[in-house]
């Protein structure tokens, strides 16, 4: 319980945490959660700024402020080894030197570093931020080493992707080519933590950066990378009680060597679980097979421990002779069970990933006259409605966290359309209105309008292909509708609202993710569950039309 920290009546002049300062409430000043914070549910984003002691987010903003001004310092006494961080090299070549002051120079990247950390859970970002400036901020006198030239390219390209400068974004090119050129040698000189674990975040930071360009064979290539490397490294097993198998998969080519903390295990396990989320996905976007199938024979048991907040892992770090084993099978056992204790938003992605995979692969597989499939669906089915109403509830999180409002959204959107994967095979080829699949699309667009969508700049690509598939069931439920003639004057402005509003967040997170743009609708007729790959706002279009 809150004890409280000064007598009822007026705080003394910036003594309110940061949260009432930011929405001029009435704080009260207890410790270690206002009562304005905790009766919104929002105790953890409470943070005081007392006396000379820096909040989180302010040692964030230092700190990226010193790796901004460490690169200007670098670049004024020694610039060759970090030429390949100006963006504008290329430009100011062919237009003549001094056409972009060394100090607009600094100021771009600075911009593209603060844009990229402000977006970082949507590119994947499982590093501690904090340590990471610290470890790029200081390099030894000849340079920075190849990997971390690498993931700060990465880093800036992915800013650059973001940013509402159109000048900036044209610089992407050059950033890319960089990235692209350093991939194999940053990992050329043998096996080193640092360097492997940079080169698998730039890999997972490029999986997202082509995802949300519009460049799906590009993305699935450096996703393949990402997933090569994990299982190269046994990120898969950490913290395994299992004997070593021998299966492909988990034939380690080559040994990490121990975490130096509890902190840089905390990474390994949290970038395992970012890749196994995008394999999920993907797997069901691209109709491909999961690389983590679970195959004692294979080798692709998954074994590590569930993630939490990286900073977690300094403050309450695993137990030193904690083992577990088939986390997975383990949790898929337990469905329906309520969930125990707070958990971290990768935790619960990864939760509704891993059912979205399984409702699709239980709906290929549909079988309503085989007894052990329909108990597997009624199973499954029950699982996902645990996980729903687990969730955290999206309007409990402060406006000034885009990163978490985004991250929520694309998980409860995430569990509806896992229903409707799980359901197609029922309501096919019409969707009953007020049905389960129809209700479940609806509760997905009902995420959108709970929410101001233009504070969120910068959405994670995979919510592109799943709003289609939430339009899809929409449209086929008013195409059911209008069979039995039970569309007028009073009900239509209704039924066609959540498309309109799919239309509408489509239009604005384009704005950043050509995934999400428009495309020529005419090229495709036939609207399906999984529609072909960047044609999604074209399709949503093409159902308004129809109608």
């Amino acid at each position: 319980m809150a004890s409280s920290s000064s007598s009822v009546g007026t705080l003394e002049r910036g003594k309110a945490c940061l949260r009432c300062r930011r929405r001029k409430m009435r704080c009260d000043g207890a410790h270690p959660a206002c009562g304005q914070c905790t009766n919104a549910g929002r105790d953890m984003d409470c943070e005081y700024a007392e006396g000379k002691e820096p909040t989180t987010s302010q040692i964030l903003e230092e700190q990226v402020s010193q790796l901004q001004l460490r690169i200007a310092q670098l670049e004024s006494v020694n610039a060759a080894p970090l030429a390949l961080f100006d963006p504008y090299e290329s430009f100011r070549r062919s237009q003549g030197a001094g056409a972009l002051p060394s100090q607009q120079r600094n100021q771009t990247l600075h911009t593209l570093l603060r844009g990229f950390f402000h977006n970082a859970s949507s590119y994947g970002f499982f590093l501690h931020i904090p340590r990471f400036l610290q470890q790029v901020a200081s390099p030894p006198s000849t340079g920075y080493p190849s990997h971390v030239t690498l993931i700060l390219n990465a880093i800036y390209l992915s800013g650059a992707q973001s940013s509402p400068d159109a000048q900036i974004r044209a610089e992407q090119p050059e950033f890319l080519s960089t990235v692209l050129k350093l991939l194999t040698p940053s990992l050329s000189g043998g096996v080193h933590n640092t360097a492997t674990m940079y080169v698998l975040q730039t890999e997972i930071i490029l999986t997202y950066y082509f995802f949300a360009s519009n460049r799906g064979m590009e993305a699935i290539y450096h996703f393949r990378a990402a997933t090569s490397i994990v299982f190269a490294c046994g990120l898969h097993r950490i913290r395994s009680s299992r004997p070593h198998p021998g299966g492909s998969a988990s034939s380690v080519q080559y040994q990490l060597n121990a975490p130096a903390d509890s902190l840089e295990e905390g990474e390994r396990i949290n970038a395992f679980w970012q890749v196994l989320i995008l394999d999920k996905c993907s797997s069901v976007t691209m109709a491909a097979p999961s690389a983590f199938s679970e195959d004692e024979a294979t080798g692709t048991i998954v074994d590590s421990p569930w993630p939490m907040e990286v900073g977690a892992y300094l403050s309450n770090p695993l137990p030193s002779g904690a083992r577990g084993a088939r986390t997975i099978q383990t949790y898929m056992q337990s469905l329906g069970s309520p969930q125990r204790g707070q958990q971290h938003y990768l935790a619960t992605q990864a939760k509704a990933a891993i059912l979205y995979t399984y409702a699709y692969e239980v709906a290929q597989a549909d079988n309503s006259n085989d007894r052990n499939s329909m108990t597997r669906f009624t199973y499954l089915d029950r699982g996902i409605q645990q996980l729903a109403h687990d969730l955290p509830p999206i309007e409990n999180v402060d406006p000034s966290r885009p990163d978490v409002l985004r991250k929520l959204v694309m998980i409860h959107i995430l569990v509806h359309c896992a229903v409707l994967q799980l359901h197609k095979p029922l309501e096919q080829p019409a969707v009953m209105y007020q049905g389960k699949s129809w209700n479940a699309a609806q509760s997905a667009v009902a995420v959108l309008q709970r929410i101001n969508i233009g504070a969120i700049t910068n959405m994670e690509p995979g919510v592109a292909y799943l709003l289609v598939v939430v339009a899809d069931v929409l449209m086929r439920g008013i195409m059911t509708l209008r069979s039995q003639n039970a569309i007028d004057m009073s009900n239509q402005t209704g039924l066609l609202a959540p498309l309109s509003q799919i239309l509408s967040a489509m239009d604005w997170w384009s704005t950043t993710s050509p995934l999400f743009s428009a495309f020529d609708p005419s090229r495709y007729v036939k609207l399906e569950i999984n529609p072909p790959r960047g044609q999604q706002r074209a399709i949503v279009q093409n159902m308004l039309a129809q109608i």
